[in-house]
Parts: structure tokens; C-alpha cells; sequence
């Protein structure tokens, strides 16, 4: 190939790439979803009809940005850095609201109780992101993934890092006031869309009312199991009918993963933010 041909084709490759970027989804919603058409039901947006979650790794898909998290040295606070290809930071003025928030960090623990939380962090003008880091997680080894929207291409941004231990771990248990049910899905083969349904339930089974959070009625993270870094899938419930039940069901749907073992935790609010777990087996 002659070096005309060579600049030429390069050239075309960049082309490509610039109008393929262009042509992605604009919002968090879109681009996690298959195809965003929300529908907003007295201020809280539920997933539409033909919307789906995916399952993502953040470093397959090569996102120009890296995820940088240090914690203190007696692991109660943490502090990231969101560095795009100039070796800048983003700053909070950089990065769009998305689900009445800027930053969406998911932390997952590494063995013990596999324990899970879903963060916000505040930026700060030297533009380090800081947080607390829950109880919970405290001493145990760490996988950090983050979604954000740039403002200026409103293009949604992903990263993950992994977070090691800096202390011992003192054997945190944690205890759900909720409970989920059950899970039924419409189908537990490998990529295949499924819907999950989570039926839950009060304190010992007493009505439980779901109140929003993050401007949706509940928000659920899935994490591998088998393979601790293989990526995560968040999602969004869809509008069934049975949200507002004594014993409600939140219905999501989900492109599945590869075969295996994963853990879903749900993100819920009844007058005060609660984290329950279930287990899910996607088959070949």
C-alpha cells in the first residue's frame, strides 16, 4: 500500500469514527438501554415498552476516559479522578445531570458478603470527586464502576478500576428491613431478553410502599459472580402495573449475560434507601 493510499485510508477510519461516535445515544438511559422511550408516570420515569438493559464492560468498550480511586489510609473515605485523553480531569461543571445526579459510582466487594453500593460523589474544584465509603466495604479488596454524561457531546461515559483492600476486614453484616420474594424471569438463556420480576415485601411482610429514587422507582446493578470483572448491567424498571401493590413487583428488562452466576442487587427507597441482593443463573 503507498503511503498516499495509506494517509487516505486513515483518514477514512477517522471519518468513520467521529460519525459512528456522533450516532450513539445521547443520554444514560439510551445508551444503557436499547432503545429509550421512558415513560413518566407523576414525576417518575419508568422504562418503555421496548427498552432493554445490556450488559457492559466499560474497559471492552474503551471509553476515552479513566477511572483513577484512591482511599484514605483507614479506608472511610475515598476520592476519584475522571482523566480524559488529555490527561485532564473532568470537573463538576463538565459532567450532565442524569437520574437527578452527576456521577454514578457502583461498588462491588470482592468475596465476603459480596456486598454492593451505589454512590454519588461531589466535585470539587481541583476536580477530585469525593465520597464516603459505607461501613459495609470497609477493608475489603473493591470494583469501581462509573456512568456520567458529558455536557458538551452529551455522550455517556463509562470506566471501571479496581479498588485494593487498605485494611482489615472486620466481618460487616448487613440487615435488610425489605425482602425480595421472589424473581421469576421470561427466560434464563444467555442472550435472550429477559424479564425479571422482583416481588417484594415490608418488614416481616408487612405492605410496602416504593417511593422514588433517583427520579425512577427503584434501580437494579448486576454483577458477575463467577468472573468479578467482567462488567455490570444497571437498569431501570418498566410500567406493569403491580409498582404500587401492598406487595409490589418492579419488572426490568435485561438482554442476559454469558452463562453464569450473577448477583442483583435492587436500589429502593420506602422513606429511607435500602440495598436487597437476589441471585441470578443465566443457562446457554
Amino acid at each position: 500500500m503507498t503511503t498516499q493510499r495509506q494517509a487516505l485510508f486513515i483518514s477514512f477510519l477517522a471519518v468513520a469514527g467521529f460519525f459512528g461516535l456522533r450516532a450513539l445515544p445521547d443520554t444514560q438511559c439510551a445508551f444503557l438501554h436499547a432503545d429509550h422511550q421512558p415513560v413518566i408516570v407523576d414525576g417518575v420515569e419508568f422504562c418503555g415498552i421496548n427498552e432493554e438493559a445490556n450488559f457492559y464492560s466499560p474497559k471492552a468498550l474503551q471509553f476515552p476516559v479513566e477511572l483513577k480511586v484512591e482511599l484514605s489510609a483507614d479506608g472511610t473515605k475515598g476520592e476519584l479522578r475522571l482523566i480524559k485523553d488529555d490527561g485532564q480531569p473532568y470537573y463538576g461543571h463538565e459532567i450532565a445531570v442524569s437520574h437527578t445526579q452527576k456521577v454514578h459510582l457502583h461498588l462491588r466487594q470482592f468475596g465476603g458478603a459480596r456486598a454492593y453500593a451505589h454512590l454519588h460523589p461531589m466535585p470539587g474544584d481541583d476536580g477530585i470527586w469525593r465520597f464516603d465509603l459505607p461501613a459495609k466495604l470497609r477493608g475489603s479488596a473493591l470494583e469501581a464502576y462509573v456512568d456520567f454524561a458529558d455536557l458538551r457531546t452529551s455522550r455517556v461515559m463509562l470506566a471501571q478500576a479496581a479498588i485494593p483492600a487498605v485494611s482489615i476486614f472486620d466481618g460487616f453484616v448487613l440487615h435488610s428491613r425489605n425482602a425480595i420474594v421472589s424473581m421469576e424471569a421470561s427466560t434464563y438463556k444467555s442472550g435472550e431478553s429477559a424479564t425479571l420480576r422482583l416481588r417484594l415485601s415490608g418488614p416481616e411482610g408487612k405492605p410496602l410502599k416504593l417511593l422514588p429514587i433517583m427520579g425512577s422507582l427503584g434501580h437494579a446493578v448486576v454483577f458477575s459472580v463467577d468472573k468479578p470483572a467482567a462488567g455490570y448491567a444497571h437498569m431501570h424498571p418498566t410500567l406493569e402495573g403491580g409498582e404500587y401493590a401492598s406487595n409490589p413487583t418492579l419488572s426490568f428488562r435485561l438482554r442476559l449475560p454469558p452463562p453464569g452466576t450473577y448477583d442483583l442487587w435492587l436500589n429502593l427507597n420506602d422513606g429511607q434507601e435500602e440495598l436487597l441482593r437476589t441471585t441470578l443463573v443465566v443457562t446457554p
